[in-house]
């Protein structure tokens, strides 16, 4: 069936619940915004990344110091490219309390003999459509749609790995799970609660399409994920276009922003891996470093001298130092000569690699064409 028939039927049970609640007394108001455009957090590790600086761990070079990984030739083992999208926006409210609706979607990119190509992972849906409710708010009116939501056949998923599993691609989850507490009047706070689930849902998506592509048989090709590594799988990097909240002070934050193109820095674990690998996770541990990929000049007028810069995370290397830093150079060297062709028009393009780009591309139609349901949903709350 088509995403455009799948998401009116989203819309079909959705419009059912709010006449439902509505005829229980429940009052609606609709309207809303795109959530997308309000800049919240738009990463679950996002506010855990400003770190301490002086937590940092230097393992490759202390101090952290520029290095030329040599020249790229043309080469790289990244076979495959993963990445996520969604679209999150309120459809209306119930006094203070937002409606939110997502969706979210994620998949797998080969690229063989120059072609890229879909990359199919069973057992991973392409794609979640998610309405956001905060049932720990404690709100009459909200807690009324949620039944009702329910009572219309669409599930509730708890946590966001039920979701892969939940057998259905319409799903009902709470941006208050887990929180005992949550104050119905924080309008703004919600908002930014509904996001946050929705970006984990997406990134929920990421992780298991990692985890399965880890357990194929895919050689000695890697795999390259947009963001921060969800998992440690050894054949996999994961690449940081936004490179504002940086990890340095001093000479070595002086020595990043006057990076030249073609260079990196020599590795480090930020602070929170590091906190969690010393209370004992150590699968949480991860090699960070900074590659320049284009002169900070290199893009539109108004950027700054973050741009052209992306870190990478890898699975630490089991390897002596001398190893471990042929190891960081040959990845390196791979990122490097993914700068070709270059991934215009988006304007992220000097921080962007094209075949991250390509997913993006193909992904973004089947959630952009939910802008539909968005506005029908809306409908459906202004006639109650």
């Amino acid at each position: 069936m088509p995403q455009g028939s799948k998401a009116n039927d989203f819309v079909g049970v959705l419009g059912e619940a709010f006449r439902e609640a509505s005829r229980s007394g429940v009052k609606f108001t609709a309207g809303g915004s795109d959530l997308e455009w309000e800049r919240f957090n738009s990463h679950p590790f996002d506010e855990n990344e400003e770190g301490r600086k002086d937590s940092l761990d230097p393992f490759e070079n202390s101090p952290v110091i520029s290095r030329d990984p040599g020249e790229a030739e043309g080469f790289s083992r990244l076979e495959y490219f993963l990445d996520g999208v969604q679209a999150t926006e309120e459809i209306g409210r119930i006094g203070t309390v937002p409606v939110v609706v997502t969706t979210v979607a994620a998949c797998v990119v080969r690229r063989e003999e120059k072609r890229i190509r879909r990359f199919d992972i069973e057992g991973v849906p392409p794609l979640l459509r998610a309405i956001i409710l905060p049932h720990n708010a404690n709100d009459p009116g909200a807690n009324a749609l949620y039944e009702a939501v329910q009572n219309a056949g669409i599930p509730l998923v708890e946590r966001d790995g039920e979701a892969i599993s939940a057998g259905s691609a319409d799903i009902l989850v709470d941006s208050t799970y887990h929180e005992p507490y949550v104050d119905p009047s924080d309008y703004s706070g919600l908002r930014q609660r509904a996001y946050r689930r929705a970006s984990s849902l997406r990134a929920s998506l990421e992780e298991e399409l990692l985890r399965r592509w880890s357990e194929m048989d895919t050689g000695d090709s890697w795999i390259a994920v947009d963001g921060q590594l969800p998992l440690p799988v050894k054949n996999a990097v994961g690449l940081i276009k936004n490179a504002r909240r940086l990890f340095f002070g001093g000479e070595e934050a002086r020595m990043l922003l006057d990076l030249e193109a073609g260079n990196r820095t020599t590795a480090f674990v930020p602070p929170w891996r590091a906190e969690r690998r010393d209370t004992g996770r150590s699968e949480e541990e991860r090699a960070s470093w900074y590659i320049r990929l284009w002169p900070a000049d290199a893009g539109s007028e108004g950027v700054d001298a973050t741009s052209g810069l992306v870190r990478v995370e890898s699975v630490v290397p089991d390897a002596s130092g001398a190893e471990q830093t042929r190891a960081f150079d040959e990845v390196s060297r791979w990122v490097l000569a993914e700068r070709a062709p270059l991934a215009k028009p988006d304007p992220r393009w000097p921080s962007m690699i094209y075949p991250i780009g390509y997913v993006e591309n193909i992904l973004k139609p089947t959630i952009h064409g939910n802008r539909r349901a968005r506005l029908r949903l809306e409908r459906e709350i202004a006639s109650l």
